[in-house]
């Protein structure tokens, strides 16, 4: 990937993580009592469910996590 695509990956994951969540709010399923705690809670599963897809590969995975915990990522 290039240095734009991965920004362009970047940006519509995360976007389509915020409009999934912001509709949910939109449409009050979310209850009026959630503050920043249950909702960075939400954010969290989200984004975990979003990453799944790679989660397939374990040698390419640890080098992954080697390479995060290597450059303090």
């Amino acid at each position: 990937m290039t240095r734009d695509e991965k920004k362009e990956f970047v940006e519509e994951l995360t976007t389509a993580v915020a409009h999934r969540i912001m509709g949910l709010i939109d449409c009050s399923k979310i209850p009026d009592e959630w503050d920043g705690i249950e909702l960075r809670w939400l954010l969290e599963m989200d984004f975990e469910q979003a990453a799944q897809f790679g989660r397939r590969s374990g040698s390419r995975r640890r080098k992954f996590l080697n390479m995060v915990n290597v450059n303090n990522l």
